[in-house]
């Protein structure tokens, strides 16, 4: 059985992870640019994304 902080620990590099997911597939999306989303979807997007996250700045 896992110790409350190796659980902590594992769901933190899990979170990690997919703020990386999140990064790469934000950055793929403004690579496809106008021709799928048009750029007033993207910046709708990003604007609700940093809304959910309580911040100004992607995270690192």
């Amino acid at each position: 059985m896992s110790s409350h902080l190796q659980i902590i620990a594992e769901l933190e590099a899990l979170v990690e992870m997919q703020a990386r997911t999140v990064r790469a597939l934000a950055t793929r999306l403004a690579e496809l640019g106008d021709t799928v989303t048009g750029r007033d979807e993207i910046a709708e997007a990003d604007e609700a994304y940093r809304r959910a996250i309580g911040g100004d700045e992607w995270p690192e």
